[in-house]
């Protein structure tokens, strides 16, 4: 099966299964909108001055946009500027205050000359007005983010003006993280003769993390099928997602795709891709298993290209995930283990992902 026919699967296979709770904005940050998000106040509430100047009335502006005026008052963002700006008068105003009724302009700071009661203005006639209209930037009414979008700081702060307080957001995705293999140790063990160090589950739990799944390590799981069976039930009953690495080839000790069919169904095992080919999906009761492979660099690909996007299936954001990309062999060099520096070779390195390769 090749790649983008296993995302094809994903896709018309798994749907959201993350439910709707609501949590305070400070608590959102990098989890996904359960609703669409609709304005209910204007962005800016009212008509503000976009710089430091004099709000004026066009119509006392001559044809070189020119006018002598009185000085009426002096306005201060957060303050209110009551004083209606009659024929022959300005206001003498700052950036972020209110626009004063009577006013449809701003003179900036810099074309004015100020006298103790009146001040020189010279506008530049057709010229920009120096005004932020009300509801300008945000309409009252208009949906500024949809169901699904992953918020960022940026959507926080965007939240906050608008005067909220909190949203409903998708509870995180629940993952089963697991290794298989005699030969594993964890980094805090010295691994026996012959064996290595476990880099795959702290790889795979930070990109985990990354995409806002709250993670559970089950750690590093011997090469027994009856132990293996035993923590794949365990772990179904409470997750989500399982996602394993190691034992999804087929050599004598890889009893993962094995394992899976016993008590479960394994929707395909190998994909026509290099590196990352021995990878499975099937499912343990309702909870989907993702076997990657071993090694690291193949492990980093599965996830990227698949696992990434079974995720986005899981917690209804289908579009996320790297795309795969069909290159001719003999555009991608190696060299010391980098990518060359050739375009294709920049185009796969960023399709996978530079970290963690």
């Amino acid at each position: 099966m090749t790649v983008a026919k296993a995302r094809e699967h994903i896709a018309s296979t798994y749907l959201r299964v993350t439910g709707p709770e609501r949590l305070p904005l400070h608590a959102c940050v990098g989890r996904y909108l359960a609703d669409d998000v609709i304005a209910a106040s204007n962005i800016p509430a009212f008509d503000i001055a976009a710089m430091d100047g004099y709000a004026v009335r066009s119509a006392d502006l001559d044809i070189e946009g020119r006018a002598c005026l009185r000085v009426i008052s002096e306005i201060a963002a957060g303050h209110p500027g009551d004083k209606h700006v009659n024929a022959g008068e300005a206001a003498h105003i700052f950036t972020g205050a209110l626009v004063p009724p009577g006013a449809d302009r701003v003179i900036p700071q810099e074309d004015c000359v100020r006298r103790p009661a009146n001040v020189s203005v010279a506008g530049q006639v057709g010229g920009k007005l120096h005004i932020r209209r009300r509801g300008e930037d945000i309409a009252a009414g208009q949906t500024v983010l949809r169901a699904g979008r992953r918020l960022s700081p940026g959507q926080i702060a965007l939240l906050t003006a608008l005067s909220f307080d909190a949203v409903v957001v998708r509870r995180n995705l629940r993952v089963a993280l697991l290794s298989t293999g005699d030969e594993l140790a964890d980094v805090s063990n010295s691994p026996k003769a012959g064996g290595i160090v476990d880099s795959n589950r702290p790889m795979l739990r930070g990109w985990l993390e990354q995409l806002g799944c709250e993670v559970d390590d089950l750690g590093i799981i011997p090469d027994s099928s009856d132990l293996l069976l035993q923590t794949l039930i365990k772990a179904a009953a409470v997750s989500d997602l399982i996602i394993t690495s190691g034992g999804a080839s087929v050599g004598p000790a890889d009893h993962l795709a094995r394992t899976i069919a016993s008590h479960g169904s394994v929707q395909f095992w190998k994909l026509n891709m290099r590196p990352g080919k021995p990878v499975a999906l099937g499912s343990i009761g309702c909870c989907p298993v993702l076997a990657l492979p071993g090694n690291p660099f193949a492990a980093a690909t599965a996830f990227r290209l698949v696992g990434q996007f079974l995720i986005g299936c899981l917690v209804g954001d289908a579009g996320s995930g790297a795309a795969p990309l069909t290159l001719p062999f003999g555009a991608l060099s190696l060299q010391s283990g980098k990518p060359s520096a050739g375009p294709c070779g920049q185009i796969y390195h960023h399709a996978i992902g530079a970290d963690g390769c």
